[in-house]
């Protein structure tokens, strides 16, 4: 994404001219994790979460919905969610609605928009800075994995 973006963090801040990466150069560049799901298969996306959920040590879930239309506040918590943050553990989200961008920095301090729609799932690796946004259509439906089982 463009170095230094200003304005709108819903839109899509690409550099000029855009460039785009594969999912493994994504991994080396980030160590972010990309997968497509396909959710209208239930049993297969079903089986391909209990994968992940074992591998990872996964033992908590939720579901969370940022809605323009329904949530309280909507443009404080966008501007939260949009914060620079790092977490101690992985951060596993797939997208069931909408659509999301992440924003994950690289290795070498460069910032890479991730734009998550139906079916995506990321792994944010612990201790990487990331943020997110809705995008200019304002609504995304998550579901979150964790691996402590209390909130």
């Amino acid at each position: 994404m463009e170095p230094y973006p200003t304005g709108d963090p819903r839109l899509p801040h690409h550099c000029y001219p855009p460039k785009k990466i594969t999912p493994d150069e994504l991994t080396k560049r980030t160590g972010t994790t990309y997968f497509k799901l396909d959710l209208d298969d239930p049993v297969a996306s079903a089986r391909r979460i209990a994968v992940l959920k074992l591998e990872r040590s996964l033992k908590r879930e939720d579901t969370f919905t940022l809605d323009a239309a329904s949530t309280i506040d909507f443009e404080d918590k966008l501007a939260e969610l949009f914060e620079e943050v790092e977490c101690p553990e992985d951060q596993a989200r797939l997208v069931t609605e909408g659509a999301a961008y992440f924003d994950v920095e690289g290795h070498d301090g460069d910032w890479f928009r991730i734009l998550c729609e139906y079916g995506d799932l990321i792994i944010i690796p612990a201790g990487r800075p990331y943020r997110m946004t809705t995008t200019s259509k304002n609504f995304v439906k998550i579901r979150r994995f964790f691996k402590d089982e209390t909130e």
